[in-house]
């Protein structure tokens, strides 16, 4: 793994945020979504990760094209949305954007794509992206920051409040196994099989503060949690939490982070929207029994193993329904969950991206597709050529 020296300022670097307010939570109108979708630089030729960050958002600032940002590794860039009332707008919002970026990659010898990991890029060839957080983040980590090549979609959803933020994720932890079942795209490491259908969740685990939330009654728990872990120099802010959901303060969300990057944009508006609809069925709940707020700790206990399970199997898991432990299969629980959120995502009409999910049993997942293209081929650039053709293509039928 190697570092850059620093670039241009004008480039859309991460920022870090501030020690003042990072425990304040700033209220955000309910519901509405922010959406990050971070991307693959292939090179054309090799079909290989390709360190091009560094030209790509120099292109991308000279157009104005501010919500395009900087990643860890040179060969990712992050294309996110402002403020959105709902799925429909997210989409009509990032995919002008992607196709203009996707033009700028091109015209230099790039391509795009969508998936949690690249299939053979050897990690070793990979380059920090210049900025000062990065640095930070390599200092910390050291041999893990060169694992972190990995690519996952990542949803805010507005909240009013910090103790209904920690009320929700309380209960849908026990929902990051069908998410992420459903995202999974990474079978493949360095050329190796791992027999996962996302090795990016198992790469993920290997980093501190990582995986299902911790546990907490309130906000104030929340609150103490991050003091601690500051004052220790665990962390400097709640943005160096890396859980699989988490909250936001300074931006008054939820951010579900389970997902690896969806090999399709079909998909990965599918997923916004069950996301978007499950924060607002469970805040519905809440808000009627308010008392159940405070969860059930035996949630995140099952949920730590509901999660390997769908790491390792996808849509083939089993999902235990019980702390008795109750089992049927995933797929079969996600369908009726998403049966039962079509009404809400029909209030906005976003009910065609869940009803495209249907029936689930049908789905043939990133993870899925890859391992089928491999047996046929036995080449690994089929992998990456298939993965930028579907990306542009999708690109070019939307438009």
């Amino acid at each position: 793994m190697n570092s850059s020296p620093k670039t241009s300022s004008s480039i859309a670097e991460p920022k870090s945020e501030s020690n003042a307010d990072t425990l304040s939570f700033q209220p955000s109108p309910a519901n509405t979504i922010g959406v990050e979708l971070e991307l693959q630089i292939i090179d054309r030729e090799t079909g290989d990760l390709a360190p091009g960050a560094v030209r790509i958002l120099k292109a991308c600032a000279d157009e104005s094209l501010d919500n395009v940002t900087a990643e860890l590794m040179q060969s990712m860039i992050e294309v996110k949305t402002d403020i959105c009332a709902n799925t429909t707008a997210a989409r009509d919002e990032l995919l002008p954007v992607l196709r203009r970026v996707r033009n700028i990659a091109s015209s230099m010898g790039f391509e795009l794509a969508l998936g949690g990991t690249h299939p053979f890029h050897r990690t070793s060839n990979s380059v920090v992206f210049p900025a000062e957080r990065y640095d930070r983040i390599e200092d910390r980590l050291a041999w893990l920051t060169s694992q972190r090549v990995v690519l996952g979609l990542h949803v805010h959803v507005g909240v009013p409040s910090g103790d209904l933020a920690v009320g929700i994720i309380s209960m849908l932890v026990q929902y990051l196994p069908h998410l992420l079942s459903l995202s999974a795209s990474s079978p493949f490491w360095q050329g190796i099989d791992t027999g996962l259908a996302s090795c990016r969740t198992a790469l993920y685990r290997m980093l501190p503060h990582a995986g299902v939330p911790r546990y907490f009654r309130n906000w104030k728990d929340f609150r103490t949690y991050c003091r601690v872990m500051r004052d220790c120099k665990a962390i400097e802010s709640p943005k160096d939490i890396y859980w699989d959901i988490r909250p936001r303060p300074s931006m008054g969300t939820i951010e579900f982070r389970i997902c690896d990057m969806p090999a399709t944009l079909a998909t990965t508006w599918s997923l916004v929207t069950l996301t978007r609809c499950l924060v607002i069925a469970t805040q519905r709940l809440l808000e009627e029994r308010p008392h159940l707020k405070r969860g059930d700790m035996r949630r995140h206990w099952i949920a730590i193993e509901n999660k390997w399970l769908a790491t390792r199997y996808g849509l083939a898991a089993d999902y235990i329904r019980t702390p008795g432990g109750k089992r049927r299969p995933l797929a079969h629980d996600l369908s009726d969950l998403i049966e039962r959120l079509l009404p809400i995502a029909r209030e906005t009409g976003d009910h065609p991206f869940l009803l495209s999910l249907l029936p689930v049993d049908k789905i043939e997942t990133g993870a899925d597709r890859q391992r089928r293209l491999y047996r046929e081929t036995g080449e690994w650039k089929s992998l990456t050529d298939d993965m930028t053709r579907r990306f542009t293509e999708e690109l070019k039928e939307s438009a």
